[in-house]
């Protein structure tokens, strides 16, 4: 258990967020259902624009070719990575390009043999979203397999590995990862009178000029047909900055729709997915 480490809520952050990343989704679509995440309407609008569902071994390899070393990749996105049986050896790929690896999964897909293979590589940040309560997962998914799955990653030498909750931890979890290993956030739902469970209402609109303190734009997210999306939270494909199929990397900065981006942030009008984020912040001018 040497491996894991103990982290706050600030340097969980600052080590999903730091540095230019790439995020791959390797599939359309995901069983692991949690209540607060917006998987449907990112499945739904990618089908409407492409039958290509899982990306494959070889198309990755053509977007990676055109992604310079200094950019992290991260196995993350819209979708659990795992649901695409070629991700292990995407992973490899990346890792033997020189990229640095970060990985966020709840392990839905992910088998033994993946965890050896994956055991014998470094990564920035290995997170696994621990299955909750059944407040907002599905508790079927806490299997004998899953089980001891967990028990594998606590006693396994992988390199940053971190253990991640939304609320409560499921029962059968209970004790087998340290709880000094174990970040726990709040679900992004709250509790309506009526006892059920609601999403929180989304903040008002950011009027003007406006940043991403975590450089979100530079945290973009590659979809299985090779399109990139402006970033983690453009799941209805708002911000398509290029394919990486055709493009190189440099070339999503320098189009037409980045520089639209930059110019809304600086506050030109027009549509701006990040007037509705959490995560920007208003700009406001010193008189």
């Amino acid at each position: 258990m040497d491996n894991i480490k103990s982290m706050t809520l600030q340097e969980l952050r600052s080590a999903v967020t730091g540095g230019r990343v790439l995020e791959i989704t390797t599939t359309t679509g995901c069983v692991v259902g949690c209540s607060y995440c917006s998987q449907d309407r990112f499945a739904q609008r990618q089908r409407a624009i492409s039958d290509v569902k899982h990306l494959s071994l070889q198309d990755f390899k053509r977007c990676l070719a055109h992604v310079p070393v200094a950019v992290d990749i991260s196995f993350s996105g819209f979708s659990q990575p795992w649901l695409n049986p070629a991700c292990t050896e995407m992973v490899k790929h990346a890792y033997a390009c020189g990229h640095g690896i970060r990985i966020f999964t709840t392990l839905a897909g992910v088998d033994g043999q993946d965890l050896r293979r994956l055991r014998a590589l470094q990564f920035r940040v290995f997170l696994v979203q621990v299955v909750d309560d059944g407040t907002s997962m599905d508790s079927g998914l806490v299997t004998r397999n899953y089980v001891d799955l967990i028990r594998q990653l606590v006693d396994a030498d992988i390199s940053s590995l971190l253990f991640m909750v939304m609320g409560e931890v499921h029962p059968e979890l209970v004790g087998i990862i340290p709880d000094e290993a174990l970040v726990r956030l709040r679900p992004p739902r709250r509790r309506a009178g009526s006892g059920e469970l609601e999403m929180v209402k989304a903040r008002p609109p950011i009027v003007g000029t406006l940043t991403c303190p975590d450089e979100r734009q530079y945290r973009n997210v590659l979809l299985p047909n090779g399109d990139v999306t402006f970033c983690c939270k453009d799941f209805e494909r708002r911000h398509v900055l290029g394919n990486l199929l055709r493009d190189r990397y440099e070339d999503l900065f320098e189009g037409a729709t980045f520089r639209n981006i930059a110019d809304r942030m600086n506050g030109t009008d027009g549509f701006l997915l990040c007037r509705s984020c959490e995560f920007a912040e208003p700009i406001t001018s010193k008189s």
